[in-house]
């Protein structure tokens, strides 16, 4: 029988065989690089009342019913440098902050001028904005430049390989790290792994895959990153988001070969009652980031996290006690080599004629940060064909080099 014909009397054409999305890589990077943990904040999170400029009389002027208020009243801020404060539903990440981790990058962003979610994360995910004709993914091709020996894991998305990662270097997305398996009863897994390498038993570009995803599936088994405890009393918050981090963690700690992964956290677009709906998601953002730094310790030294949202919020409040889509927002950096314990800006202030069409203005491209980590903390040399037709700055003062 052919494997057009297996397939389609089956009923495995319309649905995928593994759980996963995932195709295989043949090479690797070795050396000190760290591992770089890339957080999207999708909605286009309001930087300005993630870090508040309570120094700023304009803020209070444009937001007099949902700003956060300055320290040291009822709900303030929590200082940070005399200027700028983090929401005090951010308040774990204070702690990280002090020790010299954290580093906060504002009024930082895309300099694409695009409120459409859409295209926004697009431009911002292929590390080309405003070009339409790009098809592979800022970290895809940061992949493509390394060399070194094999590693499966080697880029991993979470809930689904974002387009940061996709493109013709070979990544890996999955679910989660339990449900990265056949997809069927487990009494049917060895019938249906036999019917696979028999169909697939050939040299064509989908038999190679097919054998590399079986072979993926058994070198997950055998790391069992499932299995490795939190560490050093961290506590996640049972959120997909905190989910996802506590497994990019086990990975980490697995010594499968992780070199980048990227997580989502969703929900971050507040048009109206902005303090009521942001809460609860800063509170478990917070939470999960200070929970990861917690359970790997001393392993942060060799780990990046960087956040980005795809555009912030305008400065002024709207109608519904909420925020419409905007221009600049906030970064977070956090690891054992960030410049950290400071808020990294060329500030542009918030009256209306610093203003970028009503929006916060960028003085800094979210990929002069980006551009900063991988030259720093995973030893990129070839930028141009990771952000072609970036000019930059390459470095912001963000990282350490290692």
């Amino acid at each position: 029988m052919k494997r057009r014909t297996f397939l389609k009397a089956s009923g495995l054409a319309a649905v995928p065989l593994i759980t996963p999305r995932l195709v295989f890589g043949q090479t690797g990077q070795t050396g000190s690089a760290d591992v770089l943990v890339c957080v999207y904040q999708r909605g286009g999170a309001d930087g300005l009342n993630m870090v508040v400029p309570h120094g700023e009389s304009a803020y209070y002027q444009n937001r007099p019913n949902i700003a956060v208020p300055q320290p040291g009243q009822t709900g303030g801020a929590i200082d940070l440098d005399g200027f700028f404060g983090l929401n005090p539903n951010l308040s774990p990440l204070k702690s990280l902050y002090d020790a010299g981790d954290l580093a906060v990058v504002h009024a930082t962003g895309s300099p694409d001028p695009s409120r459409s979610h859409f295209e926004a994360q697009d431009f911002m995910e292929y590390g080309t904005p405003g070009v339409n004709t790009t098809t592979d993914g800022w970290l895809n091709r940061y992949l493509a430049t390394l060399s070194g020996p094999a590693s499966t894991f080697q880029g991993v998305g979470f809930g689904q390989v974002q387009l940061a990662l996709q493109g013709a270097y070979p990544v890996v997305g999955m679910n989660s790290i339990e449900g990265y398996n056949l997809n069927t009863h487990p009494e049917d897994e060895d019938p249906l792994r036999a019917a696979i390498a028999g169909l697939f038993n050939q040299a064509a570009p989908m038999d190679v895959a097919a054998s590399g995803i079986l072979a993926s599936v058994d070198e997950l088994k055998a790391a069992d990153p499932g299995s490795i405890a939190v560490d050093h009393g961290a506590e996640y918050p049972a959120s997909p988001f905190g989910t996802d981090m506590q497994q990019v963690a086990q990975l980490i700690k697995s010594g499968i070969g992780l070199q980048v992964a990227c997580v989502d956290v969703g929900g971050w677009d507040h048009h109206d009652q902005l303090e009521a709906a942001m809460t609860p998601l800063a509170s478990d953002f917070a939470a999960t980031l200070a929970a990861f730094y917690q359970d790997l310790g001393d392993r942060m030294a060799s780990v990046t996290v960087v956040t980005m949202t795809e555009f912030g919020r305008r400065v002024k409040e709207n109608a519904s006690l909420g925020t419409d889509h905007g221009h600049g927002s906030v970064m977070f950096a956090l690891g054992g080599g960030v410049n950290g314990g400071q808020v990294i800006t060329q500030w542009p202030g918030l009256s209306s004629g610093d203003l970028n069409q009503g929006d916060l203005a960028i003085t800094t491209d979210y990929r002069t940060v980006l551009s900063d980590a991988l030259i720093n903390r995973l030893g990129a040399a070839d930028l141009q064909s990771v952000f072609p037709d970036f000019v930059g700055p390459s470095g912001a003062g963000v990282f350490q080099s290692i």
